[in-house]
């Protein structure tokens, strides 16, 4: 044996050796694991290192066995190389079909490398070897590139480049046999080290690139894993702020009843009122991102708690039935805006101001009783400074107590409630919110008679 065949040989016991502990050492590292690609990609690599084993031992067994059944090996690595990246991409691989179809493809490969060595050059089976060698690659680096293209890791294109110069290499070993004499591997050569060296490079860049695109999925797992543990506490932590935030707002709903002498009819009709309202605003351009669906949805259950803050005034003014309020006693009675914005605020939460049922709470209970010539109270606000919230309260609360009847009052009929309400348009009232009124006159009528107090 020359030189050339000494570094040959060198070549492939060295590889032969690198395959095996490439393999053994990903076994170790993911055996608790059991990833398909990865079982896959470790028999495959083994293969590998046989059939090095085998093209070297030329000595031990005779030459055309030797090659025949190094190749083989070979032949069925690659089946096993193509099932890790089907595993890859997400396609259920059965091992026992893998196993099959590798021996088929090895039987296949040897009976093609006889029918060559009895009919053609006996060389022209390292052609063979070498068309499927680049055939296999290519198809290989095709399939790394479509993984990279579905889950967007940058090493499985590293992979994928890897295997096309494989595929060139195996290429130009083809062309180097079929057209310069280049022939069988133990006979040595500068050809064969120049084709062999690269392809022995690349194997071992590619099992390092194998291991780094691992880390990589499972980091992306990791990441993956703690995103879905993050949103599930995040969710569960807004479940608990929404039970709590529901518990509170029913407390004081039922504290509020027991303090007011409002009925539930009164709750249901400031409801609908509310809702006609929002909706016949949101008819108009400008209304129609701050009243979604949602939106009105959330001020409709905000609406009850306008008056929350009256359970801070006590029973002597709340309740007076005897007379209209003092000057005193009016100036207290004012205050339960204030007591209501301060009451909805103790729920100490992160909240989004536009979308939150208990910010839309605080906006009416503080606002309702403002008006949009800036005669209101608790702050005088004027015109927009209002929060729509408020402004449709204030008219749907204002309707519901003209045409109610109370301890102190008799009720107003529907003409005579509405004839009041535009008389304050522009004043008392928002216009738009009156003209949306107007527009819904004989539905207020309707709901005003559905749910009249017993």
């Amino acid at each position: 044996m020359g030189l050339s065949g000494n570094i040959i040989f060198s070549l492939f016991i060295f590889y032969g050796f690198f395959s095996y502990s490439g393999a053994a050492l990903l076994y170790f590292h993911f055996k608790n694991e059991r990833l398909p690609f990865v079982t896959s990609w470790a028999i495959a690599t083994i293969l590998v290192g046989t059939a090095t084993f085998l093209i070297a031992l030329k000595d031990v067994l005779p030459i055309g066995h030797a090659h025949r059944l190094g190749n083989a090996f070979n032949m069925a690595a690659y089946v096993y190389f193509y099932y890790s990246y089907r595993s890859l991409l997400g396609k259920n691989i059965f091992f026992k079909w893998v196993a099959f179809e590798a021996i088929i493809a090895s039987i296949a490969l040897v009976s093609i490398l006889i029918f060559v060595s009895n009919h053609y050059d006996p060389r022209y089976q390292t052609s063979v070897v070498a068309f499927f060698g680049m055939l296999i690659n290519l198809f290989t680096g095709l399939l790394a590139f479509r993984y990279r293209q579905n889950n967007k890791i940058y090493l499985a294109s590293l992979l994928g480049y890897i295997f096309l110069v494989g595929a060139f290499f195996w290429g130009l070993r083809m062309i180097a046999t079929l057209f310069y004499g280049l022939g069988f591997a133990y006979e040595g050569g500068m050809g064969n080290i120049i084709t062999f060296t690269p392809l022995f490079i690349l194997g071992i860049i590619q099992y390092i690139a194998f291991l780094m695109l691992m880390g990589s999925i499972e980091w992306q797992k990791k990441e993956s894993l703690i995103h879905e543990i993050n949103l599930m506490k995040v969710h569960s932590a807004n479940r608990k702020v929404e039970q709590s935030e529901k518990q509170y707002l029913a407390t004081l709903n039922a504290l509020a009843k027991a303090r007011d002498n409002e009925t539930g009819n009164h709750v249901l009709r400031t409801q609908e009122f509310v809702r006609l309202l929002a909706l016949r605003l949101r008819t108009q351009d400008r209304y129609i991102e701050q009243l979604s669906d949602e939106s009105i949805e959330l001020m409709v259950k905000a609406a009850p708690l306008h008056d929350i803050g009256k359970i801070g005034i006590p029973d002597g003014i709340l309740l007076k039935s005897d007379g209209p309020l003092t000057d005193e006693e009016w100036i207290i009675m004012k205050t339960h805006t204030l007591i209501g914005e301060s009451v909805l605020g103790a729920l100490d939460v992160e909240r989004d101001l536009e979308s939150d049922m208990v910010a839309k709470a605080i906006r009416i209970a503080g606002g309702h009783h403002e008006k949009w010539d800036g005669s209101g109270y608790p702050r005088g606000l004027q015109g927009a400074a209002i929060p729509l919230e408020a402004r449709i309260m204030a008219l749907a609360d204002m309707y519901d107590a003209l045409v109610s009847k109370r301890v102190y009052k008799k009720s107003w009929t529907h003409d005579e409630a509405v004839k009041e309400i535009l008389s304050k348009r522009g004043g008392h009232f928002d216009p738009e919110v009156v003209d949306a009124f107007m527009s819904e006159l004989d539905r207020f009528k309707a709901i005003s008679e559905q749910y009249q107090d017993r």
